[in-house]
């Protein structure tokens, strides 16, 4: 006699809590990839990769996080923590993520906020989409809102010489200078060349938190540090310059490159003439 077996009830993946394949760190770096590119766009939605193993833990990035993090954690008073991607050696997340563990708490978030909309898979991506659509102008105004956060907490004292748009322009350049002297030159240019580019980019950076730490008081120290950043940015593009001219670079990432550090260095100028004009030095 033979005996009847129950039939197995259909997982549903409104009632799913991830449950992360078995994830190497080969496939990891590829679902990486392919998250920013579908977060380049991303203006309605959570999604959620696969990061750790069979541990089920996933990432929260970018776009993600900055609308994870601003509407859904801080309206619900979570305790989460968003992290820059700065330890990252390869394919490094430009704004940030979260991490999870698993998927069910967050689509319970979404529902208790009334954001929650729909949700499906996107490869091994959780996608879930939002009731709200998120223009190009309130995003950045999220990305600015994460950058003054940081800023203040690598800053132990109050701060009145902040500039949160230089402070962006410099960050962004200085990891894409990392970045592409790691993946764009030979073994020799890199250690000697790019190893140079990433020490004045680094220093822009170092000059920058040493003014936002400054007492407004401390007029001249603030003109020095600025003024210093300018030689920096003539450095670079120098350097850039030197690049291209022996064909290590092209002629197209060349012109990008000191397209934004000249961008930088207008800023710098308009510091310095806001302190000139307000008789600060």
């Amino acid at each position: 006699m033979s005996e009847n077996k129950a039939p197995e009830k259909k997982k549903d993946l409104n009632e799913d809590d991830g449950g992360s394949p078995n994830i190497s760190i080969k496939q990891y770096r590829s679902i990486k990839r392919y998250l920013k590119k579908l977060e380049a766009e991303n203006c309605n939605r959570v999604m959620m990769a696969p990061c750790n193993g069979k541990s089920n833990w996933y990432e929260i990035a970018e776009h993600s996080a900055l609308f994870y993090y601003y509407e859904v954690c801080q309206a619900l008073n979570k305790k989460t923590k968003f992290f820059s991607d700065t330890d990252s050696f390869y394919d490094q997340y430009e704004i940030g993520y979260i991490r999870s563990k698993g998927v069910a708490n967050v689509r319970k978030n979404l529902r208790d906020l009334g954001l929650y909309g729909s949700e499906h898979m996107e490869q091994e991506i959780y996608v879930f989409v939002l009731k709200k659509n998120f223009s190009k102008k309130e995003i950045e105004e999220l990305q600015k809102r994460e950058e003054e956060r940081r800023m203040q907490n690598l800053t132990p004292t109050p701060v009145s010489n902040i500039d949160p748009d230089l402070y962006r322009s410099i960050v962004s350049v200085a990891a894409r200078l990392h970045k592409i002297c790691i993946s764009r030159l030979d073994k020799l240019a890199s250690s000697v060349n790019g190893a140079e580019i990433v020490k004045l980019a680094d220093s822009l950076i170092e000059d920058y938190q040493v003014i936002a730490m400054l007492k407004p008081s401390a007029k001249l120290k603030i003109r020095t540090r600025l003024e210093n950043m300018r030689r920096t940015i003539y450095l670079l593009i120098i350097k850039v310059k030197v690049l291209g001219e022996v064909k290590l670079w092209s002629l197209e990432l060349c012109i990008s490159i000191t397209e934004d550090l000249h961008e930088i260095k207008n800023k710098i100028d308009k510091d310095l003439q806001k302190f000139v004009k307000k008789g600060k030095i």
